[in-house]
């Protein structure tokens, strides 16, 4: 994701990626952690604000990153993943897949 941050395509399948890797997984999600996956997750949201593609792929990777594990809900909010999030919702309002991802997103952030 790093070495290709201009590129939607890449960004888009590598948030399809961790998403993918880190459903229901706890050791997946942990080391995605580690090897800094949510934080260019947030990146990928940062540098493609206007594609709703990245946004929609992104929120669905936050979303499998939060689910049922503590340690990553605080790491999503500290690298500012809850702001992203949000602004994906304001700037995609008509983007049914972004709304979508973004609430999966929040919802599972949201839990305790």
């Amino acid at each position: 994701m790093r070495r290709h941050e201009e590129s939607v395509g890449v960004q888009v399948e590598a948030c399809v990626t961790l998403a993918n890797l880190a459903c229901n997984n706890n050791n997946n999600m942990t080391a995605i952690a580690k090897e800094g996956g949510i934080e260019a997750v947030v990146s990928a949201m940062q540098q493609h604000e206007g594609s709703a593609a990245v946004q929609e792929k992104a929120c669905g990777a936050l979303h499998s990153l939060a689910c049922h594990n503590d340690n990553n809900r605080i790491a999503i909010a500290k690298a500012g993943g809850i702001e992203a999030v949000v602004k994906a919702m304001r700037r995609h309002k008509n983007a049914v897949g972004v709304q979508e991802k973004a609430c999966g997103a929040l919802r599972n952030l949201a839990c305790n």
